[in-house]
């Protein structure tokens, strides 16, 4: 395995967390003395959990050797995750925001009920250190000079999917990066023979049609004006602009759903703060601000080259969708939603924010057919990164699954099943103080028929032993707890997104 230095980590107490206090000693002294307090707020539990926040600076390669219970001999793919891996650019300077970080691809290939990790670095240009030091949300040193007229590297670090035999590590403000599923070797800038054009922004939660076996996705774009450029991809991996549709204000748009019949866009108002951005007094990323006095539209785009209809409605905060589906002339979508913008606020200084004041709902939207929208709480337990089987992309469908906290202030310690049909929940709660789960990924039984024949696969991270570990549950018995563990000798920062591709059979 690839060995580069590392930071000593493993001791019974957990981490002694030596990148937390790097980070806190590079702040002016206002703001490192406030966070210093707030940090000694935190329990003991929600201080051994920000030990997932350290860097992971080591590429492994191995097969893992320690398995508690049995892999499920049907489990047969790999688990691909991205998120970043270090939160310091090239010259090892400390970064502020979550979405700052090197993306750092995992890979659990699974097969014959044994385990293989392998993780590495995706090589962009800013890991290998050719661009500057301005990020979305941690400005270049220099002053409003070095930062005027900067736009954020691709770091490519949000979510890895598969279409048509080609993996993508994505970042939604540029082209995807294309990785070698074997060896995760960074290929190259995939700009699909020139139609992703000019910045190529492209959304790092495309969706995929089950049906015809197609990849939507979409890329914001500010000029001639604020718009959705949409993209469909043909099974064979070809890329051409679909429709463009047009937003209410220049505003951030993370995530879309798809039904039979439409794309559905949820706009929240996250809109940035132009002027301190374009003369370098902000990064992009601590000039986004929740304006609910701009309200939230819902954009339905027909699947068929019909009419585009924008719903104007109350202002929602929202990064995610569920799922969504067509219901007798209704659309139907489901989405984590936020009641204010503190959210914003805590990923601009993550490492020691609290989340627990900024709860969210797993809410449900109905758009009837004469354009009223209808909303309906489903589940207020705070969760966030909901999946389902993505057999039912699209259709109804009963299940979804989440991440939700329960004890810890910062991260999720659960895995919940929500049953859709009546609201009720199935969970799974980290037995260990600190510990704490990324999102859930769903993979489906060979030959499946039920909607939740299948496991549910997710990272764990370990506090005490400062370790990760994959966790198998039952898809159909969530509570239940793992049907088998697959514990690696090291830890990997907390991710963002993933997906499960079976092995071809």
């Amino acid at each position: 395995m690839t060995q580069t230095p590392m930071h000593a980590r493993t001791s019974t107490d957990g981490p002694g967390l030596p990148e937390l206090h790097r980070y806190l000693a590079s702040l002016p002294v206002g703001e490192r003395d406030q966070l210093t307090a707030q940090l000694a707020t935190f329990s003991d539990a929600d201080r051994r959990s920000l030990g997932v926040s350290e860097p992971q600076l080591v590429e492994y390669d191995y097969r893992v050797d320690d398995i508690d219970g049995t892999i499920p001999a049907e489990l047969d793919g790999t688990l691909y995750r991205n998120g970043p891996g270090r939160w310091q650019d090239h010259s090892g300077r400390p970064l502020h925001h979550l979405f700052d970080g090197d993306g750092m691809l995992s890979a659990f290939t699974i097969a014959d009920g044994a385990v293989h990790f392998k993780n590495r670095y995706v090589r962009t240009n800013h890991y290998l250190g050719k661009t500057g030091r301005y990020h979305l949300g941690t400005a270049a040193p220099g002053g409003m000079k070095a930062n005027i007229g900067r736009l954020p590297p691709n770091l490519a670090n949000t979510n890895v999917v598969e279409h048509a035999g080609r993996l993508y590590a994505l970042w939604e403000g540029g082209p995807p990066t294309e990785i070698d599923p074997q060896t995760l070797d960074t290929v190259g800038i995939r700009r699909f023979g020139g139609e992703l054009r000019w910045v190529g922004s492209y959304s790092a939660h495309p969706c995929f049609c089950p049906r015809t076996g197609e990849m939507f996705n979409f890329g914001v774009e500010f000029i001639p004006r604020a718009h959705l450029r949409i993209y469909r991809t043909d099974p064979a991996g070809r890329l051409k602009h679909f429709r463009s549709a047009r937003l209410p204000y220049v505003a951030m748009v993370h995530d879309f759903a798809l039904t039979q019949s439409h794309l559905v866009f949820v706009v929240s108002p996250i809109i940035p703060d132009a002027l301190p951005i374009v003369l370098g007094r902000k990064p992009m990323g601590d000039a986004m601000r929740y304006r609910p006095e701009r309200g939230s539209v819902f954009v339905l785009v027909p699947r068929d080259g019909g009419k585009i209809r924008t719903i104007e409605y109350d202002a929602v905060l929202m990064f995610h969708l569920s799922n969504a589906y067509d219901d007798d002339g209704d659309t139907v979508v489901d989405a984590i939603t936020y009641d204010d913008g503190r959210l914003l606020q805590r990923l601009s200084r993550f490492h020691v924010a609290p989340l627990d004041d900024a709860p969210s709902t797993f809410m449900r939207f109905r758009i009837t057919r004469t354009g009223r929208v209808h909303a309906e709480a489903l589940s207020e337990l705070p969760g966030e990164f909901p999946r389902h089987n993505e057999a039912f992309e699209g259709r109804h469908h009963r299940y979804a699954y989440l991440n939700t906290r329960h004890h810890l202030a910062s991260f999720y310690d659960s895995i919940t099943r929500l049953d859709l049909s009546d609201a009720s929940a199935a969970i799974y709660t980290t037995p260990e103080a600190g510990n704490s789960f990324c999102e859930p990924v769903f993979a489906a039984k060979p030959g499946a028929a039920a909607e939740d024949d299948g496991w549910v696969l997710s990272v764990e991270y370990q506090a005490r032993t400062h370790t990760s570990r994959l966790v198998i549950l039952d898809a159909a018995d969530i509570a239940a707890g793992p049907v088998a563990t697959a514990n690696l000798t090291h830890h990997i920062p907390q991710g963002f997104h993933g997906s499960f591709v079976p092995r071809p059979r």
